[in-house]
């Protein structure tokens, strides 16, 4: 498995910027990126090392070769690369045209006997802790086809996605959508719910979550809020809870989720900015769900700290949510794994989604062993917790 980083101007994937005809496609061979082939590929500033140096002039063809032993660091151009001592190509090309080289496009190649897999990657997004790159196109050639043919049928091919994703808010699609699709790791004893995220943030920096990457740029968010939750008991059909979450301009989020019962998925929906006095809120959802019988449950607080993935095989993004609830003088610890959207690469496709959040679950609890951290997988709901922490009252003034 091979990977070919290649620098060019970045005018091609953006309209309406000019690009100087006479620039060089530069393609550095990467060392020690020997990995499967996904949808996506994360590159850190420190792993741009190369071994083999491409230069094409685009109209007469391959202009030089070098081979480098040991690999040779090549500086990416990009404001967020900090290595003093890397090989700056500017040099190679001065001018304009050669500050305007970046990383554009990553090819990986696998070689089969007279023919060649190849995976065109456009970049994607550019954050300081690395390169992403997003697969637009896939396909074979007979072994020996010059990269600039290789790169010239992927961004003919794949130019749709080669522009949509110059665009950072065109990039994402979802699948399922109002369904929430989510497991949930009880966590035992009395664990740090910051520690556990840091942790699980650190751990995906260092690749040790197996074809998973860090969502740059969203790696790790922090939350708090209050909640008042009201049970809806009926109709049959909407069972589940709404849940008024104050908003730091005194407005509230209404949040509403149907399920008979703790589960994979839910139906999930949201009211945003409403204006309301907490006496309102029962009135609220009687408007909002006809029929409803409701029950209010105990006030809740919550503080929440996101680990944000993706995997690199399927496309798919996950949220690796650590939270406290506090409610009734009870304290409940979860690590959730949440399905969030999936980048609108070339092959990413819906089934391959739940057979990923689980295969995440797997690597999150075999971390969790690793550190002792007890935890229960299951899916255990709020509105469990909140019913038992209700149970517990109601047994307590009855007492």
């Amino acid at each position: 498995m091979k990977r070919w980083l290649l620098f060019d101007e970045v005018g091609p994937g953006f309209k309406g910027l000019q690009v100087p005809a006479e620039r060089p496609l530069v393609a550095v061979r990467l060392a020690g990126a020997d990995r499967p082939i996904g949808t996506t590929e994360w590159l850190t500033y420190d792993e741009v090392l190369g071994d083999r140096l491409a230069v094409w002039d685009r109209a007469t063809g391959l202009e030089r070769e070098e081979v480098y032993e040991p690999a040779e660091a090549f500086h990416t151009q990009l404001p967020f690369d900090l290595r003093p001592g890397a090989r700056d190509l500017a040099r190679d090309f001065p001018g304009a045209t050669g500050r305007g080289l970046v990383p554009s496009l990553l090819v990986a190649e696998r070689h089969d006997g007279d023919t060649v897999e190849h995976a065109v990657f456009t970049c994607s997004r550019i954050r300081e802790s690395g390169m992403l790159f997003s697969r637009i196109w896939a396909g074979t050639h007979p072994a020996g086809r010059p990269l600039p043919e290789v790169v010239a049928r992927a961004c003919d091919e794949g130019g749709a996605l080669h522009t949509r994703f110059s665009d950072e808010s065109a990039q994402y699609q979802q699948f399922e959508k109002g369904v929430e699709i989510e497991l949930k790791f009880t966590l035992l004893d009395d664990p740090s719910p910051w520690v556990v995220a840091t942790d699980l943030a650190r751990a995906v920096q260092r690749r040790e979550l197996d074809g998973f990457i860090p969502d740059l740029g969203t790696e790790l968010q922090r939350w708090t809020y209050e909640q008042d939750t009201f049970e809806i008991l009926g109709p049959a059909d909407k069972l589940g809870y709404v849940a008024f979450m104050r908003y730091y301009d005194g407005t509230y989020i209404v949040k509403y989720k149907f399920f008979e019962q703790d589960t994979l998925r839910r139906i999930e929906r949201f009211d945003e900015g409403v204006v309301l006095q907490p006496e309102e809120f029962a009135d609220y959802v009687r408007s909002a769900v006809e029929g409803a019988e409701i029950r209010a449950l105990p006030h809740l607080t919550r503080t929440r700290f996101d680990v944000n993935v993706e995997s690199a095989l399927t496309g798919h993004f996950f949220g690796l949510e650590v939270d406290e609830v506090r409610a009734g003088g009870r304290v409940l610890r979860q690590l959730e794994i949440e399905y969030h959207k999936s980048r609108a690469c070339h092959g990413v496709t819906e089934d391959t989604m739940e057979p990923e959040l689980f295969r995440l679950g797997r690597e999150a609890g075999r971390l969790l062993g690793e550190w002792g951290v007890r935890a229960d997988l299951g899916y255990l709901s709020k509105l469990s917790f909140l019913k038992g922490v209700a149970a517990d009252a109601l047994a307590t003034e009855a007492g």
